[in-house]
């Protein structure tokens, strides 16, 4: 058994702009990415600040510590201690996962990949956390999530998984915008700006993202947005 952990949470003034869209229909849409093409049984969780209504009755919900949830808060997905595939909602299941869950399931350090921007360092698109690896939130200390996994690479208690998994899980904008899917491709990931729901005449993404508006039910606030900070600063 694995676990594929993911966040929602309402915009609040710590979120950038381009985090500010998310509601619960992109939290079915990537459970749906994960029942297409992961074979081995899975457990799908969605930490929240609040309870939430699911169109897909096999997404579990866990409350985030945080009342006003920032990026810091999706250190908590680790709380479990499991075996543990951890995405951002701007993610897209491309193939077959079996082989990257076997990492998970049979692996020691947590893994990421290296950052596609910034090469001398690493991102946290997607992260792949063997079990025993609570200490991923039990030692966090609240700095940016980034920033936190950034440091235990520099240390060697996270790893970059590339070699292992090279060309299978990937930046979109770095790597998938220009010239399109492999046969390699298994998880694209949209970090900053860009995001799926912005990109409809891209058809690999509407094969591959079941994504049903109907399924949303939080409403956003763009009255209260008006009074948030504008953050600059990351790949465009």
């Amino acid at each position: 058994m694995i676990n594929i952990a993911c966040c929602l949470w309402d915009a609040n003034k710590l979120s950038k702009q381009f985090s500010r869209h998310y509601t619960e229909a992109d939290v079915c849409a990537l459970y749906r990415g994960f029942k297409k093409h992961l074979n081995v049984p899975f457990r799908f969780i969605c930490w929240s600040e609040r309870d939430r209504d699911y169109a897909e009755p096999e997404i579990e919900q866990r409350r985030l510590r945080d009342e006003r949830p920032s990026y810091g808060s999706l250190t908590q997905c680790y709380e479990l201690n499991e075996p543990t595939i951890m995405d951002g909602l701007d993610t897209i299941i491309g193939g077959n996962l079996d082989h990257i869950a076997a990492y998970c399931l049979g692996a020691e350090k947590p893994a990421v990949p290296i950052d596609p921007f910034f090469p001398q360092t690493v991102c946290n698109g997607v992260t792949l956390v063997p079990g025993g690896n609570a200490w991923l939130w039990t030692e966090y200390e609240g700095q940016h999530d980034m920033d936190w996994i950034r440091d235990l690479w520099k240390a060697g208690r996270v790893v970059a998984f590339d070699k292992v998994f090279p060309n299978q899980i990937v930046s979109y904008k770095a790597e998938i915008k220009e010239r399109g899917l492999s046969d390699d491709t298994r998880i694209v990931y949209f970090h900053g700006q860009l995001k799926p729901h912005e990109l409809p005449h891209v058809g690999w993404i509407s094969r591959h993202w079941d994504y049903r508006p109907e399924e949303a039910r939080r409403v956003r606030d763009l009255e209260a947005e008006k009074s948030f900070a504008i953050h600059a600063g990351f790949p465009t």
